[in-house]
C-alpha cells in the first residue's frame, strides 16, 4: 500500500461514485505508481459492496477486476487507451488560440519529455540547450508576425529583440511595471539556461528549474503577444468589462480560413476579426486510416495474462452487467421536493439532503396539460445553479414516477451530475423539459407554487435562493377550483411534477 493524502483519496472516491452511483465504496487504497511518457499514473484498488475495481489516474478511468485481474495488464491497457483518445474540441480550440506559436509549444512539450528521462550531466545540459532554443523560437515567431523596427538586429539577438518587442507592445509610463516584469522573466530564463548549457556541476534540480523558468517565460510572453497581435483590448470599449472571450468563425469569401475576434459576453461588443488559422494546413496529432465507426465491444474474457499459441484460453465471464446502472437516486427541484407529494408517487423514497445542479437555472416555464407553468432546470452552461433535494428510491417504482412526470409529454428523463452538501459529485436521475414544451409566458398555479415553497422550507434550502427564484415568481389562481382543492388535499399531481 502506498501513502496517499486525504484529498487524493477523497478525489478517487468521488470519481468512482460519480462513475458508478449504484455501487458503495467499502475500501480503497493506492497500490502502485509509475511515470510513463511524462505522465504519472497511480493505480488504486477499490472495493465495493459488490465487486472490485482498478482506478488508474493520468486520464482517470476505472476497470473491473473481473475483466482485468492482472494489475500490470490493466495499467498497460490504460496507457494505450490514453494515447489513442483523440483530442477533444476544447483542445482543438486551445490549439487555435496559441497559433502561430504551435512550434514553440511542441518544443516545450519535447523539453518536458526529455526532463523525465534525464539521468546524467549531459542530459541536464541538453535541457538548457532545448530551453534556450525554445526561447529563441518564441522571439523568432514574433519577429515574423509583424514589422517591429526599421533597423532590426540579428535574428538570434535575444535581448535586443525582447526590448524592441515589449517596448512596442507595452509603451508609455503606465505600462512600466508590466513591461519590466515580462522583460525580467525572459532575462532570468535566458541567463539561467545559458549557464546550464555549460554547467559541469549540473544536477536534475537545475534542469527542472530551467524548464520551469522557460515555461513561465514562454506563457507570460505568449499571452501578451497574442492579445496584441489579435487586437484584444484590456477591457470592453463599450461597457468596461475585462472578461473578453475569443470567438472563432469563417467568412464565405475565404473558405477554410478561421478568423478570431474578441467579444464581450456582458454587452455583446465585437472586436476586429483577425485570420488565425488555415484549415488546409492543419496537421493532426493522430493520423488514422479507414472509415470511422461507432462499433465497440465489451470484453467477456478476463485478461489475466498474455496467452501464447497452444495455451488454453480463459473462460468467458458469465455474470457481466451490460449497460448503464439503474438509477436509485432522484434529484427533485420543483414540487417533488415536498416529501409527502413525492411519496404519493414513490412510497419508498427517502430524502438524502440538499444538492446543487451547476450550469442550470430554475424556471417555471414548462407547459402543462392544465395550461399552467411547471418547474424546469433550464440549461444555461454558466455559473448559475439549481438547488434541490436528493431522494433514494426503489428502482421498481421508476415507471410510476415516469408516468406521473408525464415522460414523453413535455418532460424527458436525464442523468445529471449534482454536488451534495458534503461536496461530493454523483450522477442521478432527474426530469427536464423538452424544447417544444417551454413557454416563458406561462405562470404556475397557486397550489403548485405552494408545494415548491413547502419543499424548500422542509429541506431548509437557502433563503436567498428561495426568495429570488421561487417566492418572487408570480402565480395565478387555478380556474378549476375542484382541481385546486384535490391537489392541496391529496398532495399529489395529475401527471405533472
Amino acid at each position: 500500500m502506498l501513502r496517499a493524502s486525504e484529498a487524493e483519496t477523497e478525489h478517487v472516491r468521488e470519481y468512482f461514485e460519480w462513475q458508478a452511483p449504484d455501487l458503495e465504496v467499502t475500501f480503497l487504497q493506492k497500490v502502485y505508481s509509475d511515470a510513463i511518457l511524462n505522465t504519472r499514473h497511480h493505480v488504486w484498488d477499490v472495493h465495493t459492496n459488490k465487486d472490485r475495481w482498478w482506478v488508474i489516474t493520468g486520464g482517470t478511468n476505472l476497470y473491473s477486476q473481473a475483466q482485468f485481474p492482472n494489475m500490470d495488464l490493466a495499467l498497460t491497457f490504460h496507457i494505450g487507451l490514453m494515447l489513442r483518445i483523440p483530442r477533444t474540441q476544447d483542445q482543438q480550440k486551445q490549439d487555435i488560440r496559441v497559433l502561430p506559436f504551435a512550434p514553440v509549444m511542441e518544443q516545450m512539450e519535447a523539453v518536458s519529455k526529455a526532463l523525465a528521462q534525464a539521468r546524467s550531466v549531459s542530459d541536464y545540459q541538453a535541457i538548457g540547450v532545448r530551453c534556450r532554443e525554445t526561447l529563441l523560437s518564441i522571439i523568432g515567431v514574433t519577429q515574423d508576425a509583424a514589422v517591429w523596427t526599421d533597423t532590426p538586429p540579428q535574428r538570434a539577438n535575444f535581448r535586443a529583440w525582447v526590448d524592441i518587442i515589449f517596448n512596442d507592445l507595452l509603451p508609455r509610463e503606465t505600462n512600466k511595471e508590466r513591461r519590466s516584469a515580462i522583460k525580467q522573466t525572459l532575462e532570468i530564463a535566458w541567463t539561467f539556461n545559458n549557464w546550464l548549457t555549460h554547467a559541469k556541476s549540473a544536477a536534475w534540480l537545475d534542469a527542472d528549474m530551467a524548464h520551469s523558468l522557460a515555461q513561465q517565460a514562454v506563457n507570460i510572453a505568449m499571452t501578451q503577444i497574442l492579445r496584441s497581435l489579435r487586437g484584444v483590448p484590456e477591457e470592453c470599449p463599450s461597457c468596461g468589462s475585462p472578461d473578453l472571450e475569443p470567438e472563432h468563425g469563417e467568412f464565405s469569401a475565404t473558405p477554410g480560413m478561421v478568423w478570431e475576434q474578441p467579444v464581450c459576453p456582458e454587452c455583446g461588443w465585437e472586436g476586429r476579426p483577425v485570420a488565425v488559422f488555415d484549415k488546409e494546413s492543419e496537421l493532426s496529432i493522430l493520423v488514422r486510416e479507414g472509415e470511422p465507426t461507432d462499433e465497440h465491444s465489451i470484453m467477456s474474457v478476463p485478461l489475466r495474462t498474455i496467452i501464447k499459441p497452444g495455451e488454453t484460453a480463459a473462460a468467458p465471464l458469465t455474470d457481466m452487467e451490460i449497460g448503464p446502472p439503474e438509477h436509485s437516486v432522484y434529484f427533485a427541484y420543483g414540487s417533488n421536493m415536498s416529501t409527502q407529494r413525492l411519496r404519493a408517487r414513490m412510497p419508498s423514497c427517502e430524502p438524502l439532503g440538499m444538492a446543487v445542479l451547476p450550469g442550470h437555472a430554475l424556471r417555471f416555464h414548462k407547459r402543462s396539460k392544465d395550461k399552467s407553468g411547471k418547474c424546469n432546470a433550464f440549461a444555461t452552461n454558466d455559473d448559475q445553479q439549481v438547488i434541490g433535494v436528493l431522494f433514494r428510491f426503489d428502482p421498481a417504482e421508476r415507471p410510476a414516477l415516469d408516468k406521473a412526470e408525464g415522460l414523453g409529454n413535455g418532460y424527458e428523463h436525464a442523468t445529471v451530475t449534482v454536488i451534495n452538501a458534503q461536496g461530493r459529485r454523483s450522477k442521478v436521475l432527474t426530469y427536464l423539459a423538452t424544447a417544444d414544451a417551454i413557454d416563458d409566458s406561462l405562470l404556475p398555479y397557486d397550489w403548485y407554487k405552494d408545494f415548491v415553497v413547502a419543499g424548500c422550507a422542509e429541506h431548509n434550502l437557502p433563503p436567498d435562493y428561495v426568495s429570488r427564484y421561487v417566492e418572487s415568481v408570480p402565480s395565478k389562481e387555478d380556474p378549476d377550483r375542484a382541481r385546486d382543492a384535490r391537489e392541496r388535499k391529496q398532495g399529489r399531481p395529475a401527471k405533472n411534477p
